[in-house]
């Protein structure tokens, strides 16, 4: 009986859900310096659980209400934390291994370029 219950135990552990995660980093080349950081899991239905959003090295509290990501495009609007106010939006193509585009800040377009992370 006992091993049977080893067995079992091992096998529900095997049987179980990955719940892998995964991410992104967008990174402006130019002044200001925007850093976005992004983190989801790649199961059906799963929502971003991690949001950052750095500009010029100070942290900004942020929510993400609307992202998409699919192979051939990521596009994400970050809000402040009350959704009052869209602080960023990114609208980014897979070229390559990398997701290039543009990040709308303050009113204004900056190049972006983001990595799975």
């Amino acid at each position: 009986m006992h091993k049977r219950l080893i067995a079992l135990t091992a096998l529900a552990l095997i049987a179980s859900p990955a719940h892998a995660t995964g991410g992104f980093q967008c990174r402006t080349a130019a002044s200001p310096r925007i850093e976005i950081t992004l983190a989801f899991g790649h199961t059906a239905g799963s929502g971003l659980f991690s949001r950052r959003l750095r500009v010029d090295g100070k942290e900004i509290a942020v929510d993400a209400p609307q992202w998409w990501l699919d192979d051939d495009e990521l596009r994400v609007v970050l809000t402040d934390t009350q959704a009052n106010e869209r602080l960023a939006v990114v609208k980014a193509k897979r070229k390559g291994r990398a997701y290039d585009g543009s990040v709308v800040y303050r009113g204004k377009s900056h190049w972006v370029r983001c990595y799975e992370s």
